[in-house]
């Protein structure tokens, strides 16, 4: 995994590691963590792999779940005091500069000088058949 959790989430998920191994039987697994964290399971999931790459958990997987051991655990100070995971300002801008080449993208491909050009010609031709309406009366009543 390229992103690096922060210091604090290392040490927050190797305490959380601790404490529900203290209590169970067996070792904790993300989705314990994320519980006991008030984390989203998927981004307890992937510290839990993160920190089991960097050598401080032990993961444990088998077919049918994974679960986390406190390994080298003198490795946290190691850690960025500060995620390099992209933050959602950071994503929102990514997406919003994305979606203005998609659309400038668009813009060449419709050439929009066409796109006027067609709609005062429609435009025109409303406008007479209007006149034509216009100067053939009114249409005749039924009373």
């Amino acid at each position: 995994m390229a992103v690096k959790p922060s210091r604090e989430d290392g040490h927050l998920v190797v305490a959380a590691v601790r404490v529900l191994s203290h209590n169970a039987t067996k070792p904790p697994t993300p989705e314990d963590i994320a519980d006991l964290l008030g984390l989203a399971p998927e981004f307890a999931r992937n510290l839990v792999v993160a920190l089991g790459d960097e050598g401080i958990l032990r993961v444990v997987v088998n077919p049918f779940e994974t679960r986390a051991e406190v390994g080298d655990y003198t490795k946290l100070e190691d850690l960025p005091t500060e995620s390099s995971a992209p933050t959602i300002k950071d994503e929102i801008e990514d997406f919003v500069r994305r979606r203005q080449e998609a659309v400038d993208e668009t813009g060449k491909m419709l050439n929009m000088d066409d796109i006027k050009k067609k709609r005062r010609e429609k435009l025109s031709r409303l406008e007479d058949e209007m006149k034509k309406m216009k100067d053939k009366g009114r249409p005749p009543s039924f009373e």
